[in-house]
């Protein structure tokens, strides 16, 4: 991995059919937020920093080593980490205070010994990917573990085989589904239930192996599908059925993070071969809309504002903000490096991955202004861990510590 690398349905009713039954303050359940696009529905929150940033918590060094970044539900903190060589999961309550932790399987060893994914929590229970592929469901609350499944020996899963036999997915939960991506020479996605583990149903097998992406979801008027790529596809499977409905060979492989914008998804490409796919009504079908240029910063993603994606390039080219209707560069802002990105209250939140600064930006027209920025003095390591938000709480991740920032406007 590379160092700096790892007629559409209304948002209401999606919320709804994501998250039925579940708490309605449940602000960052998953990788990237509530619909996997690194945005949020906070508001009331600061539209400008003091000097030097937004007012800090607290700092937690229990959660050990990773790049997983913090989920939050219920106002419960939870991650994973490393740790003498076990990957541990964490539950801190909102003042960083320690719930419970337990071990969820053995680490990776080499250069990068970290803990790759992020939990997933759904319905009461927390979903955990260990790096060597362990799938585990917890009880959220007192972290009792119910079941646990080896990816690779029950579904001869590749994972990626380029790192060894990794795994970097962060789960799938939707409508008691639990779904992930092991690939391999019999299946390509799988869906478990999310009480018991059982099979539910196994896709085909495309012949390919796992990369560091994880799926995103499509809603259409009568079905959904799971979108993601693999190391040289581009894929959609039925959510129902586990049916692929329609995979694409790519000449430029190393697509890593999914955007989702409705029917069409956006995948980013560090090579500077980025594609719009527009998925047809039915969602039997897609088309590339446009293509791009780009070398997108491969861990950071991309994020959606009004009618435009933002971005940062792989080098210290700067924040690019883009027209998502034609794929055409509206403005670069040269101020920024390599970062992840989140979208709030109408703002763009970033946290650059070589330097350790985290700014905030206000869209202004064509143009973009940073009114905010800080170093991220604690933690080691590189700075990969995806930013999260919820109960007006920034959460930054760095190495071995979580931070929480008041980002609250008085």
């Amino acid at each position: 991995m590379n160092k700096y690398v790892i007629h559409s349905v209304s948002m209401a009713a999606i919320v709804a059919i994501l998250f039925l039954n579940q708490p309605i303050h449940a602000q960052w359940p998953q990788w990237r937020g509530p619909f996997r696009d690194g945005s949020s529905a906070e508001t009331n929150l600061l539209k400008q920093w003091p000097a030097n940033g937004p007012r800090l918590v607290w700092t937690s060094d229990t959660v050990a080593d990773g790049f997983s970044s913090a989920i939050i539900q219920n106002k419960v903190i939870y991650t994973t980490g490393t740790r003498d060589s076990v990957e541990i999961v964490t539950a801190l309550d909102f003042n960083g205070k320690m719930m419970w932790q337990q071990k969820i399987g053995k680490a990776t060893k080499g250069d990068w010994p970290q803990s790759y994914s992020t939990p997933t929590v759904y319905q009461g229970k927390l979903y955990t990917v260990t790096v060597l592929g362990e799938l585990s469901c917890f009880d959220s609350k007192t972290g009792a573990m119910e079941w646990k499944i080896n990816i690779p020996t029950k579904f001869e899963a590749i994972g990626n085989g380029s790192q060894g036999e990794v795994f970097c997915e962060s789960p799938l939960v939707v409508d008691d589904k639990v779904i992930i991506t092991p690939c391999g020479k019999k299946t390509t996605m799988v869906a478990l239930n999310y009480k018991t583990s059982e099979t539910i149903w196994t896709s085909e097998s495309i012949a390919d192996s796992s990369f560091f992406v994880s799926p995103v979801l499509v809603q259409g008027k009568e079905k959904k599908l799971v979108v993601t790529s693999t190391k040289n596809h581009i894929l959609a499977v039925d959510f129902n059925t586990g049916k692929i409905a329609w995979s694409e060979k790519t000449s430029s492989p190393y697509f890593y993070i999914p955007l989702p914008v409705d029917k069409r998804v956006y995948f980013p490409n560090p090579k500077g071969n980025g594609k719009m796919l527009t998925i047809s009504d039915d969602l039997n079908s897609f088309h590339f809309k446009w293509s791009d240029t780009l070398s997108v910063s491969p861990m950071g993603g991309t994020v959606k504002l009004g009618n435009q994606i933002y971005g940062t390039y792989t080098n210290s080219k700067g924040l690019f903000c883009m027209d998502g209707e034609t794929g055409n560069i509206v403005s670069v802002n040269k101020e920024f490096t390599s970062a992840n990105l989140l979208v709030a209250d109408g703002m763009i939140y970033g946290y650059e991955d070589r330097t350790g600064r985290v700014f905030l930006v206000k869209p202004n027209g064509k143009n973009t202004e940073m009114v905010g920025s800080f170093k991220v003095k604690e933690g080691n390591g590189p700075h990969l861990a995806h930013m999260s938000i919820a109960n007006g709480t920034l959460f930054i991740r760095h190495g071995k510590c979580l931070m929480a920032y008041d980002v609250k406007q008085p």
